[in-house]
Order: structure tokens, then C-alpha cells, then sequence
């Protein structure tokens, strides 16, 4: 909710200038609400499936092209996979018990964020005017990700306060980040997105001092891929160009 209330605060400060974007390279920033589709690999592979990444970013584009931006994103999934996290309070039956003694309903979810700084290119040779084209990105940040542990209507003394973190996974770290896209920006007026494939590389640690299931600390870095089709929607923003006048 917060992102869409930025994006608009960004967009109310926004001079939609009636420059024909097809005359010449400009000088621009640009702000996005994007949405990305992740695939897994690697050790966070190993812990979940696809998820999902909305985020904000803003990059200012020069004439010649080149652009540098920030980025954040929240991650987001229900695709849990290593329940053996949890082996040590399941019982035969492969329940987790609540305090009343009945099979407790209880969601892992995955929640995550990143947060990036980046240099890229557009090649307008390939794009609909010099403002567009073949969008390439490298970057590098922020990655934090863990599981969210929801009791929906039971008590299991187990999972509850401070006894949550010895199962959370949480893990922090440097990721590196690339994107190739094309960016779209129409001549005139709102019609402006990209759509491209995003390869993120996190190299991660695990926070948390003790794990239930691991008898202590889990050391050692995590290498964590995230990849997918990643689409944005975009607010160009440009001075208005100037008008001219003629006098007989």
C-alpha cells in the first residue's frame, strides 16, 4: 500500500510536456510500479518455489542514453518446500499439535526485500524514437528474505514469540542484479512501460544465532537465484518544452 501511495506523490509532481519524444534523445527521470514473476535456485531453491516481486524504482536517463537508478522490491510467496525445518514438532501423523492436543492450521509464507543501485543503457537504434529501445541494467544491493510463521487459530507454544526465530530462516546479504528489457516511451503522453528477464545473484548469511532443527547456528554463505520476467509502468518526467512566440 505504501508504493502505491509513493508512486502517486511522484506522479503529482510530474510536467507532462507536450515535447515530441521522435526529435531528439532527452534528459529524463523516470519512475516505475513494476511487477516480477520469480523463479529459484540455488539454497533459497532448496527452501521455496516461485514467487512474486512488486517494487518502485527511479532511474534518470541522459541524452546520450545512459541511465542510473535505485530500486526496491517485497517479495512474496506461499511455495514452501524444506518442511524438514519443522521435523522436530511434527508428529507421526505429520501434524504440527496445538495447545488443545488438535492439528493446528498454520501458513508458511515467504517474505522478502531488496533494495539496489544500477547503471544501464538504452540502444535506441532498436526503438520506436531515440527515447526507447533495448534496455540493459547491471546493479548491485540489498537481499533479505525468511519465512513467515502464521498461527491462524491456534496456540502452538512452539512457534510463538522469540521460539519463532529458532525456524525463520532469516538470511541477509549482498545481492548482484541484471535485467535486459525493452523500454518503451510513446511520443506522447502516458503510454510508457518495459518488459524484460531479470537475473538476481544473492549471496547470503543466516541472522539467527540458533536453529531448533540444526542444534545451533547455520554458518556459511547462501547463493541465492532469483530470476523471471519482470514488467513496469512507467511516468517519464521532462520539462516542458518552450513556446515560441512571433511578432509582425
Amino acid at each position: 500500500m505504501r508504493i502505491v501511495v509513493l508512486i502517486f506523490l511522484l506522479s503529482g509532481s510530474v510536467v507532462f510536456g507536450q515535447r515530441n519524444l521522435r526529435d531528439s534523445s532527452i534528459s529524463t527521470f523516470v519512475s516505475a510500479l513494476n511487477y516480477k514473476f520469480n523463479l529459484t535456485d540455488g539454497d533459497v531453491g532448496d527452501l521455496w518455489g516461485f514467487n512474486h516481486e512488486i517494487g518502485l524504482s527511479v532511474d534518470y536517463k541522459f541524452k546520450n542514453n545512459l541511465t542510473v537508478g535505485i530500486n526496491s522490491g517485497f517479495i512474496f510467496g506461499n511455495q514452501f518446500r524444506d518442511t524438514t525445518i519443522f521435523a522436530g514438532i511434527v508428529n507421526d501423523f505429520g501434524q504440527i499439535t496445538s495447545m488443545g492436543g488438535s492439528p493446528a492450521q498454520i501458513l508458511f509464507l515467504m517474505r522478502g526485500m531488496t533494495a539496489n543501485a544500477n547503471v544501464g543503457f538504452v540502444w535506441s537504434k532498436l526503438g520506436n524514437n531515440p527515447n526507447s529501445g533495448l534496455w540493459i541494467q547491471l546493479g548491485g544491493g540489498f537481499l533479505m528474505h525468511k519465512i513467515r510463521i502464521e498461527s491462524l487459530y491456534d496456540d502452538v507454544p512452539q512457534l510463538e514469540g522469540e521460539y519463532r526465530k529458532g525456524y525463520d530462516r532469516l538470511h541477509m546479504g549482498f545481492e548482484a542484479r541484471e535485467f535486459i528489457g525493452y523500454l518503451f516511451q510513446a511520443d506522447r503522453r502516458f503510454l510508457n512501460f518495459y518488459a524484460g528477464f531479470e537475473f538476481i545473484q544473492g549471496f547470503t548469511q543466516n541472522q539467527r544465532l540458533y536453529n531448533f532443527d540444526l542444534g545451533g547456528p547455520d554458518p556459511g554463505i547462501k547463493q541465492d537465484y532469483f530470476y523471471g520476467i519482470k514488467v513496469g509502468w512507467l511516468i517519464p518526467i521532462y520539462k516542458r518544452s518552450a513556446k515560441q512566440y512571433y511578432v509582425d
